[in-house]
């Protein structure tokens, strides 16, 4: 069932809260490592959190950092799902943990292979099990695309890696079913939610909005919140049942369901 904002707050009680990180806390920045949430978000975040029993930060980003930013109070999962905190601490998934070594592999040869191609403002980032090849920074865009592409392509055959696309920017991951989508379900079940909110501003934030698709299939209140940008997928605006700009306005929205 579609609900309204309105609706979210009224059954707060039961109602969970999902939110992407970049773009939709934060602005998007051409060095990932210089990303902070907007000034009030973990404050806003914090006090959500003791109204709703779920506050769930889902990112690529890793927990390490979200948990330096954003603190232990809340639910935060990073690497689209492959390391959650508990306790205060990162803990990786029991699926993820056996492919620990390879992937530390791959990101070796993937600074190395970088390093070769001469890509100034590439960067190869290192998220523990999942490898991101940024060029948002890079001097010819387009040139690092088609590099990195190849590259990308190559490291995922000789390693039997997974490879998705995000913002500027390629993935190697291990081969398991990774996503937002999975965290969602699981989180909604294991907290018995009646409701739930999912925000994001990319392509790889759809998982979200598909695991939302499932949980009102199952009678639970739903509700898409698409945060745009210039650089928003159609997709994902289409399929938001509410819209709101930047950071700053996924702000307000948070601030009106205290």
């Amino acid at each position: 069932m579609r609900a309204t904002l309105d609706e979210m707050k009224r059954r707060a009680r039961d109602t969970g809260i999902f939110l992407d990180f970049d773009g939709t806390l934060s602005e998007i920045v051409h060095i990932p490592s210089e990303a902070r949430p907007v000034a009030g978000a973990a404050q806003v975040l914090q006090d959500l959190a003791q109204s709703y029993p779920v506050v769930t930060i889902v990112s690529g980003r890793s927990a390490h950092e979200l948990l330096e930013w954003l603190g232990p109070e809340l639910d935060i999962w990073g690497v689209h799902g492959a390391q959650r905190v508990r306790d205060g601490e990162v803990v990786l998934s029991r699926l993820v943990a056996p492919f620990a070594d390879l992937m530390r592999q791959v990101r070796d040869e993937a600074q190395d292979a970088v390093a070769a191609l001469d890509l100034p403002g590439v960067i190869v980032e290192d998220k523990e099990v999942i490898i991101g090849l940024h060029f948002r920074a890079a001097e010819d865009p387009e040139e690092a695309s088609v590099k990195l592409d190849r590259l990308a392509g190559t490291l995922a055959e000789r390693h039997g890696l997974l490879r998705a696309g995000g913002r500027l920017a390629y993935e190697l991951r291990p081969p398991l079913s990774l996503s937002k989508k999975t965290v969602v379900l699981e989180v909604a079940q294991e907290a018995g939610l009646r409701g739930a909110l999912f925000a994001g501003d990319d392509r790889v934030d759809l998982p979200g909005f598909d695991a939302l698709d499932e949980l009102d299939q199952r009678g639970l209140a739903t509700l898409r919140v698409g945060v745009l940008s210039d650089e928003a997928p159609e997709e994902l605006v289409e399929r938001s049942d509410v819209t709101v700009e930047g950071p700053a306005g996924m702000l307000d929205l948070l601030r009106s369901l205290l």
